[in-house]
């Protein structure tokens, strides 16, 4: 799938052709007309694409009536990093024709090497201003020039009225892009164990348009949510919960774009309460093979006798840590294949199926190793 700029430059604007490229302006009604921008003859369709036009879609200023420049913002250096090369790849920006601000709460004496240093440009071109809107430093990618913007725009708008929904690839790369600019991790701190309450997208009111991508892809992908408005906050979230749901934003790779939120889903995903429960024949002999009482089982398994014996009779299920350390001492081969079901806390049960083998497999391999 592939975008043909040329097709898409307003018919009173001047084209140069530059080969591969070209170059495009136009005559301003009064004074000196605005700077010209060179851009691709063809711009591919691509899943790296995607996920760029999803990041500006959810922190960009495309909504803005003003239209001089287009500005990205973000506290994440990774994220800053993919927008600024997206820029650079599939629209051939310049990096003199961008304007790098950092705001700051707390002066960071280092602060222009380290932004410098991560999205490899000069330390020169990185100008600082105090804020004290945000608690964390936030840089401003901003592209300076009405002709970029208002091409931009334009071919955004194409995009989107492509039929990429169709493609799991495109149509999973905006969402992890949008995911990457508005998504949230709510994690409950309040239990013994962390755990994520939530995940939701965080939007404007106004911001129909990325509601109604969300949801689209999110009902194609059969994940089940709900939209609920913020009247006081002048906002709306788009809230999924359960971990049928967030199995399957790992399996899209929904939080890769933003280590910060991946390291966070992570940190709860390998940190989950697991159980597992098991065959009848393979379970009785699991236990039998340790040639111990149930009490030492216990131990082995930090839990009760209670619990062993219930769970020998299969009536509760074997905490998966468990299940692992069982059967390293018994070197049994494929015990994966002996597991029925798994229970997540208490609200969410996944069949060992072709559908759930994979997560299971990740999830044993954590618990395996721990």
């Amino acid at each position: 799938m592939k975008i043909n700029i040329t097709k898409l430059v307003p018919k009173n604007w001047e084209i140069k052709d530059l080969g591969k490229n070209i170059e495009l302006c136009y005559k301003a009604t009064k004074g000196k007309g605005p700077k010209s921008f060179v851009f691709p003859k063809e711009i591919m369709v691509d899943e790296r694409f995607m996920e760029g036009i999803g990041l500006f879609l959810g922190d960009s200023d495309l909504n803005r009536k003003e239209k001089s420049h287009i500005t990205y913002c973000s506290k994440d250096k990774d994220i800053s990093e993919y927008a600024l090369n997206f820029l650079k790849k599939y629209f051939l920006v310049d990096i003199k024709d961008i304007t790098f601000t950092v705001q700051y709460k707390q002066k960071n004496k280092k602060l222009e090497e380290e932004w410098s240093n991560y999205l490899d440009i000069p330390k020169e071109k990185i100008l600082t201003r105090f804020s004290d809107r945000h608690g964390n430093e936030c840089i401003h990618i901003q592209v300076n020039g009405t002709v970029f913007r208002k091409m931009f725009e334009i071919v955004i708008g194409n995009v989107l009225k492509m039929d990429f929904m169709g493609n799991p690839v495109l149509r999973r790369a905006i969402l992890r892009g949008l995911f990457a600019a508005e998504g949230n991790i709510g994690i409950d701190y309040k239990e013994k164990k962390d755990y994520i309450s939530q995940i939701t997208f965080d939007l404007h009111r106004k911001e129909t348009h990325i509601e109604k991508i969300i949801t689209s892809c999110l009902d194609i992908e059969g994940i089940k949510y709900k939209v609920v408005n913020r009247e006081n906050r002048n906002s709306k979230e788009i809230i999924i919960f359960n971990w049928n749901n967030y199995k399957k934003f790992w399996e899209m790779n929904l939080f890769d774009l933003c280590h910060r939120k991946k390291n966070k889903f992570l940190e709860i995903m390998h940190n989950l309460k697991v159980s597992c429960f098991l065959e009848d024949d393979y379970r009785k002999e699991l236990f039998n093979q340790q040639r111990l009482k149930q009490k030492e089982i216990a131990k082995i398994i930090n839990s009760w006798q209670g619990n062993v014996s219930k769970t020998i009779k299969g009536e509760l299920g074997l905490i998966l840590e468990g299940f692992c350390k069982l059967n390293k001492r018994i070197s049994y081969q494929g015990p994966l294949d002996k597991i029925i079901k798994i229970n997540i806390g208490s609200l969410t049960t996944l069949e060992n199926n072709e559908e759930n083998k994979q997560f299971i497999e990740y999830l044993y391999n954590i618990k395996a190793n721990q």
